[in-house]
């Protein structure tokens, strides 16, 4: 299967990007534009130096969409997709600036979605099995039962089809028209939780996601990451301004009615690890710590959106009804 087969050809792949780094945005590029019929780069007001390189991109499948101010990650994709709908494709697959697929991920992901609507599952999306190259082992599938988390591995060569609760933004291969049902990305989030929220809500919908083993891609989380203290174990290191949005928007996620109760427990207690972790043990610790509150702060408040830099621009959100 290639960019030019009757499957693939009806697949627009959508990369947002924020200052990204030119040499794997060209790898992830050069990658893709074999697999998709387009590729779209939607750019939350990068670098000047960033945008000019996107514009002159020299391959005839890649187009860009520069805004004039960094929208988020939510709304980067609603309007890749929305471009996507506009131009008759039926699939989008979605993509951060810092993922590599394997050649044939793609077409993995459409043969995994085919025989998954053969036995008659109503699909969300489907997404490959990702590797952080920093870390031992692939990441695993995602399932909840009764208060816990449970996690499933891709066997080796085996080309098995996992039920998850969610799928990472990067490498999710989304059919149209079930987004037609569902609805865009929230841009309430702007990062962070965005994929888990749209999953989330189309699981409420009896619409599930699945992880395709036979679909691979490297894909990096975090800025850095650390070992933690006599543990064998290394954890994805955000900015503190991340870190902001990840406590916030999981307050956010709590208080609504189709966020499984399960979920809810057991990310707050993966969160409650982490605020302890970041704010005793990773620099900057205090900032770290400053900006968590604030998060949980303005998640019971119900402040959405981009991250208000000054407590004006937060009294202003208040009054004009934005939150």
């Amino acid at each position: 299967m290639t960019s030019n087969s009757p499957a693939t050809a009806s697949v627009c792949a959508i990369i947002v990007t924020y200052h990204p780094d030119l040499t794997t945005l060209e790898r992830l590029l050069s990658t893709l534009t074999q697999q998709v019929a387009m590729v779209v780069i939607v750019d939350n007001d990068s670098a000047t130096n960033c945008v000019t390189w996107i514009n002159e991109y020299p391959h005839k499948n890649v187009t860009s969409l520069a805004l004039s101010e960094n929208v988020g990650v939510a709304e980067g994709h609603n309007h890749g997709i929305r471009w996507a709908k506009n131009h008759g494709f039926t699939h989008v697959i979605l993509f951060d600036q810092d993922s590599i697929p394997f050649p044939n991920m793609v077409e993995q992901l459409l043969l995994g979605e085919a025989e998954l609507l053969r036995r008659g599952e109503q699909i969300a999306a489907v997404g490959p099995q990702y590797h952080d190259l920093r870390h031992t082992e692939p990441a695993p599938f995602i399932r909840f039962a009764g208060l816990r988390s449970t996690q499933i591995g891709c066997k080796n060569g085996a080309n098995d089809l996992h039920q998850a609760d969610f799928l990472i933004t990067s490498g999710m291969l989304i059919q149209l028209s079930a987004m037609d049902v569902i609805g865009l990305m929230d841009t309430d989030l702007f990062i962070d939780y965005v994929d888990v929220e749209w999953c989330l809500r189309a699981h409420s919908m009896k619409y599930l996601c699945f992880g395709i083993c036979s679909a691979k891609m490297h894909h990096s989380l975090g800025d850095r990451v650390v070992s933690l203290p006599k543990k064998n174990r290394i954890i994805p290191v955000h900015s503190p301004l991340r870190n902001y949005y990840l406590i916030r928007n999981a307050i956010l996620l709590y208080k609504r009615k189709y966020v499984p109760l399960i979920w809810s427990f057991c990310d707050a207690y993966r969160l409650l690890l982490k605020f302890g972790v970041f704010s005793l043990l990773i620099q900057p610790r205090f900032l770290n710590f400053q900006m968590m509150v604030i998060g949980f702060w303005h998640g019971m408040r119900n402040i959405k959106g981009k991250f208000p830099a000054t407590q004006r621009s937060i009294k202003s959100n208040k009054k004009s009804g934005s939150n």
